[in-house]
């Protein structure tokens, strides 16, 4: 290895990406063909979340030197990365042709195999990885969540455990068995290991946080809170928010003086909702209104949870807690009643496009939901957000039913908008994504298909038809992996009974 490469590898161990990269292409500049550079510096590119050029860098690489192993699973990774999980399958399996033993590459195969939907292939592969590397605590925690996925949940909580028995420090394996245990509602163990989700996925807990601040404040621990200042911040995805959201007006009521940071989407949505709060959309550098005020403590939304729910006794019907803009909603039903025949509004959500779970959380509209769009004398209308026009256009025609779709409501960025349109409704089918959420935050009824395994969310709970959460909620829940069409069965019917009465 030429000594400026090896400079360049010095910086980039020592986690200096800007002068390793700096170099890696000085090296490039007089060899264009220098396959190791061309690999390092992707990897650099990974790091810094720029995989396509990851990717096409280690493919060059590649194409030079085909027969190294580590640039295969390098690339298998950036391709995980990216959710390529094909790509990323070709990518380890190579690497493990020339490098049969590579435990590292049979692991991550066994989660790329899992995140495309194939557990049994999955948990061959993790097993295969623990032959060659018994003490791998990534191949522990992924064949816990493998396990998971296949419904053994004594075993996956046993795997998480061997792993974090063999590093301690591995937030990923106390985040899933945290996870776990909630949805088995066993909050003494879960609480406490959900606050690894901060380390788990530092990037975005980071992100929501703001770097440094608000984490110099001190943290609120459930003491009291009369006459203090605190600052509440929203972490997570949107459903994450509006769903500890809930949690807010107890703090309110605790006689603290209440910020809450959130997602900018959710901004007004909030400050209509809870008027004794003041909801600040999250910006940087940080807004004024919480430059100057001055707070005791704070506390990211998803620790109110263990503060305020230590049981399942701490959960309490409620009518919902969060408010659309009336006038908006009250437009939107007038217009919603003159589409169809008189019939009930139905509103239909069938994707979710959460990074990994998300695959495992969506249906296919056409091909999975036919006995629901059977059912007759209801208005559909389309509350997905995201591309939909090709989705809608394959069930239309395939199931020779109307699902109109409002281009009126921008889902994806107007949630306030999104917010209305589902308080139009009389009932929303949707699988696990914001929908779900917002409409049972706005007390609207709601029937929301779950997924069993890996894919189903920690807070819907195991084995229950209704959601603690929401009490507009039922919950559809999955047995099989994959089986749609034991759910949309019982939903239909459900639905035609329903029909009939309103």
């Amino acid at each position: 290895m030429r000594p400026s490469l090896q400079s360049a590898v010095t910086h980039h161990r020592a986690g200096d990406l800007d002068a390793a990269e700096k170099i890696y292409r000085d090296v490039l500049k007089g060899d264009e063909k220098n396959a190791d550079a061309l690999h390092l510096l992707g990897l650099v590119l990974h790091q810094r979340g720029k995989n396509a050029d990851a990717a096409e860098l280690i493919e060059r690489a590649i194409a030079i030197r085909p027969k190294q192993a580590e640039y295969a699973y390098n690339l298998g990774k950036v391709r995980a990365a990216q959710e390529h999980w094909s790509a990323a399958v070709d990518a380890n399996r190579a690497a493990l042709a020339l490098k049969p033993d590579y435990a590292a590459a049979h692991c991550n195969l066994g989660l790329a195999l899992l995140w495309q939907g194939r557990p049994a292939a999955a948990e061959e592969s993790l097993r295969m990885a623990l032959v060659h590397e018994p003490n791998s605590a990534p191949s522990w925690s992924g064949l816990g969540l493998t396990l998971q996925h296949e419904g053994r949940a004594a075993e996956a909580e046993a795997a998480w455990e061997k792993a974090i028995a063999l590093q301690p420090d591995f937030a990923e394996a106390h985040y899933n068995l945290a996870t776990l245990r909630l949805a088995a509602m066993d909050f003494a163990r879960g609480w406490p290991g959900f606050a690894w989700r901060a380390k788990a996925d530092p990037l975005s807990f980071d992100a929501a946080a703001g770097g440094a601040y608000p984490f110099s404040l001190p943290r609120w621990l459930g003491e009291s809170l009369a006459g203090k200042t605190i600052l509440l911040w929203g972490e997570q995805g949107l459903g994450d928010q509006v769903l500890f959201a809930r949690l807010v007006p107890q703090i309110a009521a605790r006689g603290a003086t209440v910020y809450l940071e959130c997602e900018p989407r959710l901004a007004e949505l909030f400050k209509r909702s809870f008027p004794a709060v003041t909801a600040v959309p999250r910006e940087r550098p940080v807004p004024t209104v919480l430059a100057e005020a001055k707070f005791d403590v704070q506390c990211p939304l998803g620790d109110l949870g263990g503060i305020l729910r230590p049981d399942l006794s701490g959960f309490r019907p409620n009518a919902g807690y969060i408010q659309s803009d009336p006038a908006r909603t009250a437009a939107l039903k007038s217009r919603y009643r003159g589409l169809g025949a008189g019939g009930p509004v139905v509103g239909l959500s069938w994707r979710s496009p959460r990074k990994r779970f998300g695959a495992l959380k969506s249906t296919d509209l056409a091909e999975d939901w036919g006995p629901i769009l059977a059912v007759p004398g209801l208005t559909f209308v389309c509350l997905q957000y995201g591309p939909v026009e090709e989705a809608l256009a394959r069930a239309v025609e395939r199931h020779g039913v109307s699902i109109h779709l409002d281009p009126e409501v921008d889902a994806s960025n107007d949630i306030d908008a999104l917010s209305a349109q589902i308080s139009a409704m009389d009932l929303i089918i949707s699988v696990s994504n914001t929908t779900v959420h917002l409409a049972g935050a706005l007390g609207v009824p709601v029937w929301t298909l779950t997924p069993s395994g890996a894919g189903r969310l920690w807070y819907w709970f195991d084995g229950l038809s209704h959601s603690p959460w929401y009490s507009s909620m039922r919950l559809y829940q999955q047995s099989v992996p994959g089986d749609w069409g034991a759910v949309t069965a019982p939903i239909a019917k459900d639905l035609a009974a329903w029909a009939g009465r309103i």
